[in-house]
């Protein structure tokens, strides 16, 4: 009887074990697939960017003279032309003397009738009182000369005083340049110390951050050796993936030799404070934290990788995970504190050879500088005797010029009293074409107060109003000399290589609408970059290749409207695309797209050509047309 009852448990258990394995087989998860059809279509690869209409032709107009403008005859859009008179200066004091011109040359045409006629009694009168002043002017010549002479004397005797002060040693007669000099020692010597102190600092901390930091390092250890060597973990540590368990305890090997090193680097640097043995205790105390880093990591993902069990809760595993985890941080902590204190002790060297050498550079300019005040005053003791020399030169041919004016003075009262001769009337003659060229270069200047349209065009701007006074060659007028533009476009570099002469352009401008299209085409491409806030460019510019039904709304566009242009740089027609989401790229082994096939997925490898826009690329090979590709996988 009980072997029955046995038996009929036995069957029982069976179908019930059997119920469930059948349920779980028959829970599988529900695939569906999102494709699309591969077909054939025209696909274009464009770039758009905005731009800047300008002007083929831009004309700045100034005037030759300098005055009040008096008059503006057009204004800013009006049609102009050819030598039309766009603005006027207030030329009066010209015409004043445009007048005053042809009265002189009406005087000397006079003054040769009398000369023909022979000497009135007032112009023997006028001619014996410049007689008289060319005398005046040889005495004024004679005192002036000994004055310089006092004067050269003085000015000698000064530089050569100033000379002598630079060269002189007593401490009474220091100059500037020698006083330059002595603040530039201290300052020197201050700089040295100072920085000096900021580096033993620096190193003194450095050694402090050391100590403290390969403490934690050795704590880290401490937690990394004891999670591995526990013996509740030690059956279920990293079952799932060995490897993080094996690399845990190889970087904790390592460790173990770094920290030895570095705690060696330690003792010397405490024993010689010196630069190169505290940076090679950072540099050591720097590695064996990043191998025990790594090793907390591995140690992490091999925790990871546990399995729990009855003698392994997963609270147990959760607290080996929060003591590594909280040494990760201290030491990721440390890492930053081991390369800020490094980072410090190199900035306060930089900083003290740095400020050293400007110093040092000073030191070297104000010694430059004394050595520049001494050529100086040598140069200017040497100048003032040659000057002086030179001064008192031209003083005594400045007297002697005055003599012979006051004998040429003598001569003409002479020639005036006597009868007029050939030579006479040759200088009288001469006279009146010298009247005559400055009258004309009178009108001349007349001219030059005008601006006039050099050609015809359209002003653009008047920089000045009327009662404004320009600088000579400064623009006043701007214009256009035709209805010519061209569009400046910025690329971006990551866009530039994909752009060639003649491509294609299609333009909008924002004063137009969207609505209004323009047709135009890659005129020219700058080979130099354009840096903008360290962000490169080159530009291009594009031209209008408009069609007749649209050139009344070109006569429209204005430098520096905005011009949007879509520039079409490839396009490939009647050719397999495919959405660039159903590619898949396998790390540089090619790339890839899932085809549905009945319900089975089949990976191919494809060669992919131009990559349009609208997401789709053209594929050159391993799809066929109407085959379906996978573009998302969604499991429910």
């Amino acid at each position: 009887m009980n072997i029955k009852k046995a038996i009929i448990i036995l069957i029982i258990l069976g179908l019930i074990g059997g119920l469930v394995v059948f349920a779980v087989l028959s829970d599988k998860p529900r695939i569906t697939y999102t494709t699309v059809n591969i077909e054939k279509k025209d696909i274009a690869q464009t770039v758009s960017e905005t731009g800047t209409v300008k002007a083929f032709s831009k004309i700045e107009l100034s005037f030759l003279n300098s005055g009040k403008i008096e008059k503006i005859n057009f204004k800013v859009g009006d049609k102009i032309l050819k030598d039309q008179i766009i603005v006027g200066l207030d030329c009066s004091d010209l015409y004043i003397k445009k007048e005053e011109a042809k009265a002189n040359v009406d005087v000397v045409r006079t003054n040769h009738g009398k000369l023909l006629a022979g000497a009135a009694k007032e112009d023997i009168n006028i001619s014996k009182a410049g007689l008289q002043q060319a005398k005046t002017v040889y005495e004024a010549a004679e005192k002036e000369l000994e004055k310089n002479k006092s004067s050269v004397s003085e000015n000698i005797a000064q530089t050569k005083k100033t000379l002598a002060d630079l060269k002189s040693s007593d401490s009474s007669t220091i100059t500037a340049a020698e006083q330059a000099i002595i603040n530039a020692e201290i300052a020197l010597e201050n700089i040295k110390s100072a920085y000096q102190s900021t580096i033993d600092n620096y190193i003194e901390n450095a050694l402090i951050v050391v100590e403290d930091k390969l403490s934690i390092a050795n704590n880290a250890l401490d937690e990394i050796d004891r999670t591995i060597n526990d013996e509740d973990l030690k059956n279920y540590l990293s079952v799932k993936n060995i490897s993080y368990l094996h690399s845990t305890k190889s970087a904790y090997e390592d460790a173990l030799d770094l920290l030895a090193a570095a705690q060696s680097s330690l003792e010397t640097a405490k024993s010689e404070q010196n630069y190169d043995n505290v940076v090679k205790a950072l540099n050591d105390a720097e590695k064996v934290l990043d191998k025990i880093f790594l090793s907390l990591s591995y140690c992490y993902s091999a925790l990871e990788y546990t399995v729990t069990s009855s003698t392994l809760t997963q609270s147990e595993l959760d607290i080996f995970k929060i003591n590594i985890s909280a040494d990760q941080t201290l030491t990721s902590t440390a890492i930053s504190a081991a390369k800020t204190a490094k980072q410090n002790i190199e900035t306060a060297l930089i900083n003290y050879e740095t400020h050293t050498a400007n110093a040092e550079n000073t030191l070297s300019q104000t010694m430059a500088a004394y050595d520049d005040a001494l050529k100086l005053a040598e140069n200017n003791y040497s100048s003032a005797k040659v000057n002086g020399e030179q001064q008192i030169t031209a003083a005594q041919s400045r007297t002697d010029s005055a003599f012979e004016a006051w004998q040429v003075a003598q001569s003409r009262y002479n020639q005036v009293v006597a009868p007029a001769n050939r030579h006479d009337v040759s200088v009288s003659l001469a006279r009146i074409k010298q009247a005559e060229a400055s009258l004309a270069a009178v009108k001349k200047n007349i001219d030059n107060c005008f601006i006039k349209a050099p050609v015809n065009g359209t002003i653009t701007k008047i920089k000045f109003e009327i009662g404004e006074q320009p600088g000579i060659g400064s623009p006043v007028v701007f214009m256009l000399g035709d209805n010519s533009y061209e569009i400046e476009v910025l690329i971006s570099e990551a866009d530039i290589a994909k752009i060639s002469k003649d491509d294609f352009a299609r333009i909008t401008l924002d004063a137009f609408g969207e609505d209004l299209i323009f047709l135009g085409k890659v005129d020219f491409i700058e080979p130099a970059e354009t840096v903008i806030q360290d962000v490169i460019y080159y530009s291009i510019t594009v031209v209008f290749t408009e069609s007749k039904e649209k050139n009344a709304f070109l006569a429209n566009v204005k430098s520096g409207m905005t011009a949007n242009v879509d520039i079409t740089t490839d396009k490939r027609e009647n050719v397999l695309v495919t959405p660039v989401r159903a590619i898949v790229d396998r790390n540089g082994k090619g790339k890839f797209v899932r085809v549905l096939i009945g319900e089975n997925i089949e990976e191919r490898n494809v060669t992919l050509g131009l990559r349009g826009d609208g997401g789709l690329v053209e594929v050159l090979s391993g799809l066929k047309e109407g085959e379906k590709v996978v573009t998302y996988i969604k499991e429910e």
